[in-house]
């Protein structure tokens, strides 16, 4: 299989890895330095056309950049291996992509995997999710091997929210960290965290399933025993008195937009939005949260 993948960092780079050692051949599409170890080629709208499946492994604010620059033909199959949503509109991914090309055939790809433990070849797993079940079969038949298990699902839009979710939280446990709070508030913040994202998923149509999979507790596992993970970090540099980041302001909003259009509650979302635009001080926002009325965990 023809395998392309746009983005030449970490993540794209253990993408290719994996590829490889499922038996296939990949390229990396990438701008600037060119990669080591793998076929490189800067021609990113030749590599999409020449590709059986294409993978975009590029942050979420690059995504529009790179589907405007390869011109996606109705036949593509495209695999976004990004977590988030697009910063500038706040709509999802795979939306994005649906609506700026004639391609209809997207998939997601996520979970716990860690890009310097896929490179040092330790075992892990990801899920792709795709309304198209050809797009499950070939992201799984490109990354299946004995060193990651390849699940499929089609609950694409609760596995985008997963995504979504677990950066925004990433955040929280970032400041929870900052300020000390102890293993205690992490595990609060986990579970807390993980309901919200299944109350909005369940309104947006999801299966509560997948916020307790790979997508979600999965992912969040990882996220929450990584303190160099990018979110944890934005969220300590929040409770040191620091400004936060473009896109640690940008998902939240919109990750609020969707649930205020929705009617459903995320105090915790919104604490981590209050801390992160300098509004409210860490520990304010979270006694805030701690007298709240008691309620049933059902």
């Amino acid at each position: 299989m023809n395998i392309g993948i746009i983005g030449n960092g970490a993540w794209g780079r253990a993408l290719a890895m994996l590829a490889a050692k499922a038996g296939h051949q990949p390229r990396i599409g990438f701008r600037g330095t060119r990669p080591t170890g793998f076929p490189g080629t800067p021609n990113l709208a030749a590599l999409s056309t020449e590709s059986d499946l294409l993978l975009i492994a590029v942050h979420a604010h690059a995504v529009r950049e790179v589907v405007d620059a390869i011109d996606l033909d109705a036949g593509a199959r495209v695999v976004l291996a990004t977590r988030g949503l697009a910063p500038e509109t706040g709509e999802w991914l795979s939306d994005l992509v649906a609506g700026n090309s004639p391609c209809r055939r997207v998939g997601v790809l996520t979970g716990p995997a860690v890009a310097s433990e896929v490179v040092a070849g330790r075992p892990t797993a990801l899920v792709v999710a795709s309304l198209f079940d050809e797009v499950c079969k070939a992201t799984q038949e490109a990354f299946h091997s004995e060193q990651c298990r390849v699940y499929t699902s089609q609950d694409l839009r609760g596995v985008e929210l997963a995504g979504a979710m677990v950066r925004v939280l990433g955040v929280a446990l970032g400041i929870a960290d900052g300020v000390d709070f102890g293993v205690g508030a992490r595990g609060v913040i986990v579970t807390r965290g993980l309901a919200e994202a299944t109350r909005l998923g369940e309104a947006l149509g999801a299966h509560p399933q997948t916020f307790f999979g790979l997508a979600g507790v999965g992912d969040l596992v990882s996220c929450a025993s990584s303190p160099s993970h990018p979110s944890q970090e934005a969220g300590r540099a929040v409770a040191r008195g620091g400004t936060a980041t473009g896109f640690v302001l940008d998902e939240t909003r919109s990750v609020l937009a969707i649930a205020g259009r929705n009617g459903v509650d995320m105090p915790l979302t919104e604490a981590v939005l209050s801390i992160a635009s300098g509004d409210v001080r860490p520990k304010l926002a979270f006694d805030e949260l701690m007298r709240r009325s008691a309620r049933s965990e059902d």
